[in-house]
């Protein structure tokens, strides 16, 4: 997947804002990427919060969260996905970000998908059906996450992804290039299991070789 396309310079929509999304916030911010920051609070009360930790977010409300943006990053708890409105998400890119920790309470449909083998990330596609997933974004750390960009850019920290569509991929991709990364496609949407926190690739700095080959040997 190449990570020498053009820019990506389109508004996004962060939903979460946590330490994940207020990173995430702020390293867009500064390669000159708009956000869109929504949480279960409203833009008021959120003022403060980003205030302090991503200031040149804007809030909006969560039904409004894909409102003149490219792409949603999903960055809430899996525990809180049923909080989520499905339909506000219709017809978008949707940035899967989030990860499934052993002691987390999850959704019965999520629970269930998850018993049946498959990835969380499957799970999450079916449940947003509307949305075209990319899980993404998921296997690195907050503070890496807002490391500065040009250092990640000297670095050639590998972000993988994974999905069942090629054009979103490429446009997930984009978004991870403009951040400072090089962006890997592992495959299709089954694959995003190698992204989890169980796998070998989470929360690893590797170079896109090292990637590759750790993909190859799983």
């Amino acid at each position: 997947m190449r990570a020498d396309a053009a820019p990506f310079t389109d508004r996004i929509g962060i939903l979460g804002a946590g330490r994940a999304g207020t990173a995430l916030a702020r390293a867009a911010a500064t390669v000159g990427i708009p956000v869109n920051i929504a949480s279960s609070r409203s833009p008021s009360q959120m003022k403060y919060h980003l205030a302090q930790y991503a200031p040149q977010a804007t809030a909006v409300e969560a039904k409004d969260i894909g409102t003149g943006v490219s792409l949603v990053v999903l960055m809430v708890p899996q525990d809180d996905l049923d909080d989520v409105d499905v339909g506000s998400l219709a017809g978008l890119t949707l940035i899967d970000a989030t990860n499934r920790w052993d002691d987390a309470p999850l959704p019965g449909w999520l629970e269930d998908g998850l018993a049946a083998g498959r990835s969380s990330s499957e799970v999450i596609a079916e449940h947003f059906h509307s949305s075209r997933l990319v899980k993404a974004l998921n296997h690195i750390s907050h503070w890496d996450l807002d490391s500065d960009s040009s250092t990640l850019q000297t670095q050639q920290r590998a972000l993988a992804l994974a999905s069942d569509y090629k054009a979103d991929a490429a446009l997930v991709a984009r978004l991870v290039s403009t951040l400072g990364f090089t962006p890997v496609l592992v495959g299709e949407l089954a694959k995003g299991g190698l992204l989890e926190p169980e796998g070998e690739i989470f929360n690893q700095v590797l170079s896109p070789a090292q990637l590759r080959t750790l993909l190859h040997e799983s």
